[in-house]
């Protein structure tokens, strides 16, 4: 499976960033796989999961994540066209079930960082902690 977010709105309208892991971590921590350069997105804003179906979590942002409009308040499944506001970023987003995923690329143009392709334990620490460390006190209840 094939899962992008296209850009739709900004300066890199049109820009297409891969989701190139089963763990797609989106904040400017630099431990995450895509960190854009604004104070409107948390050190773990959300995760990108990637297996049988494509969800979005909210890490307990503080200016959230909307989909389609409306507010995730914990998360939600994605489908192809969906449109994803992640702070001030806006994107759409492509899902290609019949695809086999190609080897990524090496990152996006200048003004965004999108951390290297190699995915385990000792290159990402932080990222295989429990998700429970990214949980507000509230969603832990």
């Amino acid at each position: 499976m094939i899962v992008q977010l296209v850009v739709t709105a900004g300066n890199k309208s049109g820009q297409v960033v891969p989701v190139s892991t089963e763990k797609f971590i989106i904040g400017r921590a630099k431990d995450c796989h895509l960190r854009p350069k604004s104070e409107m997105i948390s050190r773990y804003h959300c995760a990108i999961f990637v297996g049988d179906d494509v969800v979005i979590r909210d890490l307990g942002s503080r200016n959230g994540v909307h989909l389609n409009g409306e507010k995730v308040q914990t998360e939600h499944n994605l489908v192809h066209g969906d449109k994803l506001e992640i702070g001030p970023l806006e994107f759409s987003v492509q899902i290609d079930r019949d695809s086999l995923p190609d080897v990524p690329g090496d990152g996006l143009d200048s003004g965004w960082d999108q951390h290297g392709s190699k995915d385990d334990e000792a290159s990402h620490p932080t990222l295989f902690a429990p998700l429970s460390k990214y949980l507000s006190n509230q969603e832990k209840n």
